[in-house]
């Protein structure tokens, strides 16, 4: 969906609920890219590009490996030892025929960086996280990070000096700390109460 491109309310209308049709609109305008696709970069994708942005480009230089498969669930032992972007592409490409997606099976580079208004790095070390966070903020690019290592996981966030957050209602977000995990027949959870 681009600038000059009505929004499809039948397809969209469920987002439109929820975030109304100025968000819609501006989301409709985003190229975003994904470097890293591997379970937590594929999954990304998939709700990016199911989300309405006007184009998805996924980047991994990576092979696909047989760890891959127990998470990464557009790849299969018919991909191994190929690009994982390039693998991942056809499964992608049909989620949303709003959304233009392509793969880059290149590095990272920042005159890559400069074609995208979002970067989202995954299963990257923390000196390229640190780089192109730096070059991203220079640059007003909106720039994530997120990983997961087994139960954790990681997420940065940053959107610039100016941005600006769009709430519909002001209802305050829950959150806790994971204090203990149990492991017995059901699972248990416990957490610090914060009063």
């Amino acid at each position: 969906m681009s600038e000059n491109t009505k929004l499809d309310e039948g397809f969209y209308s469920r987002q439109l609920y929820v975030l109304g049709h100025e968000a819609m609109h501006r989301m409709g305008t985003a190229k975003v890219l994904i470097a890293g696709m591997r379970g937590l970069g594929v999954e990304i994708a998939k709700n990016v590009i199911l989300s309405g942005v006007k184009s998805v480009t996924v980047q991994d230089e990576g092979l696909a490996e047989w760890t891959d498969l127990s998470s990464q669930f557009f790849l299969s032992e018919s991909h191994l030892g190929q690009n994982r972007a390039t693998c991942s592409l056809p499964q992608l490409s049909v989620l949303n025929r709003h959304v233009h997606v392509s793969a880059h099976t290149g590095p990272l580079d920042e005159k890559l960086l400069l074609k995208f208004q979002v970067v989202v790095l995954t299963d990257s070390s923390l000196d390229d996280q640190i780089h192109f966070g730096e070059f991203c903020h220079l640059k007003g690019i909106k720039f994530i990070v997120a990983d997961t290592k087994g139960l954790c996981g990681q997420l940065f966030c940053d959107f610039g000096e100016t941005f600006e957050f769009l709430d519909k209602d002001g209802e305050k977000p829950v959150s806790a700390l994971i204090d203990h995990i149990t492991r017995r027949a059901w699972a248990g959870l416990g957490t610090v109460d914060p009063g």
